[in-house]
């Protein structure tokens, strides 16, 4: 510790307080290494602290922003949760070769998840049940092949800031572009909400970024050097580990590409079948609020101050074109329209 500073006159003042440094690397905002990935005795305990806070205010927050559908909020969830940094712990723990680190940082992903869910689920149960999801919602529920993208090349950037030592700049936009804890807010919402097709669909999209960050985390180390080979065994269990994550993203592919498959399909018929709606709407002053076209059934949401035609006329010119039989629905809501002119003085 340095001692007092003597000026000129024979004086003396304090010595200049050396900054202080922090303890765990994924708190970090500045140059770190893979080895302060790993914080040991009270830092740990700071470490642990700090995580189950940080995390359970920002299943709070994304609960909440998924409920009122902010976006602001929902970011602000993003950037506040500690998730990815133990994940990215987590990679780095298997290139290398900490077993127990590999049991505390799982441990800590897997804990950490089942928080989330239970304080989604906590504030689900305590307010009114919804009457529909929240765009924000929805959107988390049913995830695709792009998310899966974003999940590699997010990754892949988490990883290169923590294997290059650079600053924090990138950080907050690895943690916006990987969704972590609003898709487990999602699967605690849903199940108060008792809809299981949302629960599983949240539950893959949060599953299918934690592998996707796992596998291409461990490859970017492995390309910067971070790989400790010094044992057969060492190497041997990165290879089992890499082989079973990504195996297990390869499984989720499997329904995220159906999932794609089938958007990919509903879009294009919705398209197809667009000339039939618009022919069937004709003059009428009707604005269409929803639209969508899922395998036998064809739903509209419609508003305005004319009525709508028969929808068997409309099912049947879908029906001719798409060449089965479809199930049409219409919901209407009729609009008052008030006009008039003022009188010239």
């Amino acid at each position: 510790m340095a001692g007092p500073v003597m000026t000129p006159e024979g004086g003396a003042v304090a010595a200049a307080v050396p900054p202080v440094a922090l303890h765990d690397a994924r708190m970090d905002l500045g140059r770190a290494t893979l080895d302060d990935l790993f914080p040991e005795g009270s830092d740990l305990r700071r470490s642990l602290l700090t995580y189950v806070v940080l995390l359970a205010m920002a299943a709070v927050i994304s609960t909440l922003g998924l409920l009122i559908d902010s976006n602001a909020a929902i970011i602000g969830a993003m950037v506040v949760a500690p998730l990815g940094g133990a994940i990215m712990a987590f990679s780095a723990a298997l290139v290398t070769d900490r077993p127990w680190w590999l049991i505390v940082t799982l441990l800590q992903v897997f804990l950490g998840a089942l928080m989330v869910v239970a304080i989604a689920w906590l504030i689900g149960a305590l307010l009114p049940p919804l009457l529909r999801l929240t765009p924000a919602i929805d959107a988390r529920t049913n995830p695709g092949l792009a998310d899966l993208g974003i999940a590699l090349a997010a990754g892949a950037a988490g990883a290169w800031v923590a294997a290059r030592h650079t600053g924090s700049d990138a950080l907050p936009g690895v943690a916006i572009a990987v969704s972590l804890v609003p898709p487990l807010s999602t699967v605690g919402i849903c199940i108060t909400q008792g809809t299981p097709e949302d629960v599983s669909g949240a539950a893959l999209l949060f599953l299918t970024n934690f592998t996707a960050i796992v596998v291409v985390a461990c490859i970017v180390f492995v390309v910067l050097g971070a790989l400790h080979t010094r044992t057969l065994g060492s190497r041997r269990r990165l290879q089992l580990g890499v082989l079973v994550t990504t195996l297990a993203m390869l499984a989720l592919a499997v329904p995220l590409g159906a999932r794609t498959f089938g958007n990919l399909v509903q879009t294009a018929e919705a398209s197809q079948v667009a000339p039939d709606v618009r022919a069937w709407l004709g003059d009428r002053q009707l604005k269409v609020l929803d639209y969508s076209v899922d395998e036998a059934t064809v739903h509209l949401d419609l508003a305005g101050p004319d009525e709508p035609g028969a929808a068997e006329a409309l099912a049947a010119a879908i029906s001719a074109t798409l060449g089965r039989p479809v199930e049409v629905t219409v919901e209407y809501s009729p609009t008052l329209v008030l006009s008039s002119k003022s009188s010239g003085s």
